[in-house]
């Protein structure tokens, strides 16, 4: 069961708005006491030069650790997609975490719970969208591919990134997995691609792939 939520807060210790200057603070519930097991200062910051948020998104994914669950009182709209994309379960909530840590619990317990449920009597609605999801008219796509491929038995790496980084055009690429395929590399050379990759739990890795600077 859910044990750990992450919010966003400001140094009175209540939800803050994702574009202030806050903490990432991490509770984890042991018994019926929720204390604070991690927390991170954290600026959200745009890179004017790229108009690009996903090195943001990355950073506040790489403090939760093994918690998909993330609380602040807004959110951008594109960090929102991209934290949303990652399987992080977003809520927008005001005040202070004690008022509720407990609810969000719950109602998580009970999502999830009903999507058992409903994956026990709907497994053909399991088969995901074989193809990046496009964030932004910019060329911005996000592919969480550990959960494609938990939802679509047999697919592989290759099968999904090749024809995508061959025959689209786009400017930046996000990719969740559970591994770095072995094959990545030495294509990305070939087609004059970069790639960053960060690790952001146990496993699981984030790589952020765009086209290599002239």
């Amino acid at each position: 069961m859910i044990r750990e939520i992450t919010v966003y807060v400001n140094n009175l210790g209540e939800v803050a708005n994702l574009n202030e200057i806050g903490i990432i603070r991490v509770y984890s519930k042991d018994g019926n006491q929720w204390s604070v097991v991690r927390e991170v200062p954290f600026r959200f910051y745009r890179k004017e030069e790229k108009e690009d948020i996903s090195l943001d998104a990355v950073s506040i994914i790489e403090t939760f650790g093994s918690c998909k669950i993330f609380v602040a009182k807004e959110f951008p709209e594109e960090a929102y997609k991209i934290l949303d994309s990652m399987g992080v379960s977003v809520w927008k909530m005001d005040g202070n975490p004690s008022n509720f840590l407990e609810y969000i619990l719950e109602k998580e317990y009970e999502e999830a719970q009903e999507i058992k449920l409903i994956e026990t009597f709907n497994d053909d609605k399991k088969k995901h969208a074989i193809n990046p999801i496009k964030l932004n008219e910019k060329g911005h796509y996000i592919l969480n591919l550990k959960e494609l491929q938990d939802y679509n038995v047999g697919v592989t790496s290759k099968q999904v990134l090749k024809p995508f980084l061959n025959n689209e055009e786009f400017n930046e690429l996000i990719v969740t997995c559970s591994h770095i395929p072995n094959w990545l590399e030495e294509e990305l050379k070939k087609l004059n691609l970069k790639f960053n990759c960060t690790k952001a739990g146990q496993n699981d890795y984030i790589m952020i792939i765009n086209k290599s600077s002239i």
